[in-house]
């Protein structure tokens, strides 16, 4: 391995994979985890008939084409933020290099970073030669090099061109009680620099229950199995709170000499979250009464609600580190399928609730985030 390419792998892919490994490990969860053996069903056929559905319905390849376009302008937007960066401005020495030679470099780090795509797409080639459906194969193949391809000319336009494609934009947050509520701040970061994750944790969320509900009343009205996935859709949201307190944390920190009630502040958390979920709510919504009762669908709402409302009560206990994060989340999810089984979901509820306002008014004041984190 060359020294250039070496470099470059220490500055863009290591940092991508430790930066995004909690959002990495609760996709593998979902993928080859939890979900395979939900139903019962083997490990390989889960996968065989997930990959069935994306090769022969439509819809679901449109959406997983999707899903790979927003983890592009992920890793695009990622690698855009360094090259961009003033103590990365050193980079711009690589528009010394040969064109093809620099292209060359950055198709090569692109491809490092879809790795994760690419492992599951060589299952998906398997299970595609196995239907015949050659065709699907090869469109798939010719989107995954169209987008290395594109985004490694991206990168090579703006370490050549600097001063044309750079234009950044710094925003400074200014407190204005009256004018600007706090709530405001938080739903902006998420607008501005987590669209993304916010879009990949939605469409998640969202289809799975509205798909799931639908098939599944038509045949019996048994909501255990839906709860369960859902479940894992509002459980995923902790990436985002984890994120949306670390900014609290670095940025908002004046918000605590603010004059407030604890209610007020509490308050402003609770209008948060009730923004951040509201396609679940319209999704739950369309589907009352004629897929959903309405106590069923009061209970999705209030489930989904007090879980987000305790997941950001629990980082003023301590703020955790992302990888001790995931692991109470991990161990919540088992608690709510046991609840799931046990019919004791909306006594979790009334749990959830009560133990996220006990919490934040019990911690709020003496909490302080470790230096050493």
């Amino acid at each position: 391995m060359s020294i250039t390419r070496s470099i470059l792998i220490k500055l863009f892919v290591k940092p991508f994979y430790r930066q995004h490994a909690g959002l990495f490990v609760f996709l593998f969860i979902i993928m080859f985890g939890v979900v395979g053996i939900l139903d019962g069903a083997k490990f390989t056929d889960y996968h065989f008939f997930l990959i069935k559905g994306i090769l022969q319905n439509p819809f679901l390849f449109l959406l997983v084409l999707f899903f790979w376009l927003l983890y592009s302008k992920k890793t695009e937007q990622f690698i855009l933020n360094i090259l961009r960066s003033p103590e990365f401005s050193f980079l711009q020495i690589l528009s010394l290099l040969d064109n093809k030679k620099l292209y060359s470099l950055l198709v090569w780090i692109q491809f490092m970073l879809f790795l994760p795509i690419v492992f599951y797409i060589l299952i998906i080639f398997a299970a595609g030669i196995y239907m015949h459906a050659y065709m699907m194969c090869i469109i798939i193949l010719t989107y995954l090099i169209s987008l290395i391809l594109i985004c490694a000319r991206w990168y090579m336009y703006v370490i050549q061109i600097p001063g044309i494609s750079l234009t950044i934009v710094k925003s400074k947050f200014s407190f204005k009680a009256k004018e600007t509520p706090y709530w405001s701040f938080l739903i902006r970061y998420v607008g501005r620099d987590k669209k993304l994750l916010f879009a990949a944790i939605k469409i998640y969320s969202c289809t799975i229950l509205y798909e799931m509900v639908v098939s599944q009343t038509r045949v019996v009205y048994d909501l255990r199995m839906i709860l369960i996935f859902f479940s894992l859709g509002i459980l995923g949201h902790g990436l985002l709170i984890h994120q949306l307190r670390d900014m609290e944390e670095t940025r908002l920190v004046f918000y605590r000499t603010i004059p407030r009630t604890l209610l007020n502040r509490f308050l402003q958390y609770g209008l948060i979250y009730f923004i951040l979920l509201l396609p679940e709510f319209i999704t739950i919504a369309s589907l009352t009464p004629y897929y959903l009762h309405f106590s069923d669908a009061f209970l999705f709402t209030l489930f989904s609600y007090s879980l987000l409302l305790f997941l950001n009560s629990l980082l003023f206990i301590q703020f955790f580190r992302m990888k001790d994060y995931l692991k109470i989340i991990l161990c919540i999810f088992l608690f709510i399928y046991f609840c799931v089984l046990s019919k004791s979901v909306p006594w979790l509820c009334i749990a959830l609730f009560l133990s996220s306002i006990a919490v934040f008014f019990g911690r709020y004041y003496q909490f302080e985030r470790k230096s050493h984190y």
